[in-house]
């Protein structure tokens, strides 16, 4: 077996540390740097988390004690420096309450359209839509409401967009198809819900449908 020379290993490993030395403590740098950076990213998300949790519930206090103004200021900034929180879009949705109950209809329409559009939780975004579709039907903004509702995408909230889809109808005049959207609504809700009866008694006020 050949022998190594000593100073020919040390030579050959010069001449790789030339070669890829810097590469290779560029690699580890890189490494460490986003290893550091990952961690500072996921403890930067949870103090936000934490920051708007504790503001939240802030609003909710002020809330039950009646502080509309602590509220409002709250909840706009909860959707303007924590718009990636939960807390958002939710509190988007009290403003548009806080507005619709001083008759602010315009206030309340563009608080809805925000959580509509950027609320992370879909249940909020449901909830701010039909609401919104709600708002526009009474302001007589038909055609716009039943656009609203007339969506694939439902979750759990079918039953909701049924009905309103079936008060759009009968505004314009469609009986048949405002009854096959209660029926569907009434289908689509759980029969143990205390809402079963109003929804029924929307459907049976139509009377039969036409025959052709």
């Amino acid at each position: 077996m050949e022998a190594h020379n000593p100073d020919d290993q040390l030579a050959n490993l010069k001449d790789w540390w030339k070669q890829y030395g810097n590469a290779l403590i560029a690699g580890v740098v890189i490494g460490v740097l986003l290893l550091v950076g990952g961690n500072y990213w996921k403890q930067y998300k949870i103090k936000r988390s934490e920051a708007a949790s504790q503001l939240y519930e802030t609003l909710l206090a002020d809330l039950q004690q009646g502080k509309a103004d602590a509220v409002g200021t709250a909840a706009t900034k909860l959707m303007q420096d924590y718009e990636a929180t939960p807390y958002a879009g939710k509190s988007a949705l009290l403003l548009a309450r806080q507005r619709f109950d001083v008759k602010d209809v315009a206030g309340a329409r563009t608080h809805l359209e925000w959580a509509m559009k950027n609320a992370v939780e879909a249940a909020v975004q449901h909830g701010a839509r039909l609401r919104l579709a709600q708002l526009l039907l009474d302001q007589g903004e038909t055609a716009a409401a039943l656009a609203l509702v007339t969506i694939k995408d439902t979750d759990g909230f079918i039953s909701g967009y049924e009905e309103i889809k079936g008060d759009a109808l009968l505004a314009q005049g469609d009986r048949d198809g405002a009854r096959r959207a209660y029926q569907t609504a009434i289908e689509k809700l759980p029969r143990a819900s205390s809402y079963l009866p109003a929804l029924t008694m929307k459907r049976d006020n139509l009377g039969p449908e036409k025959t052709p």
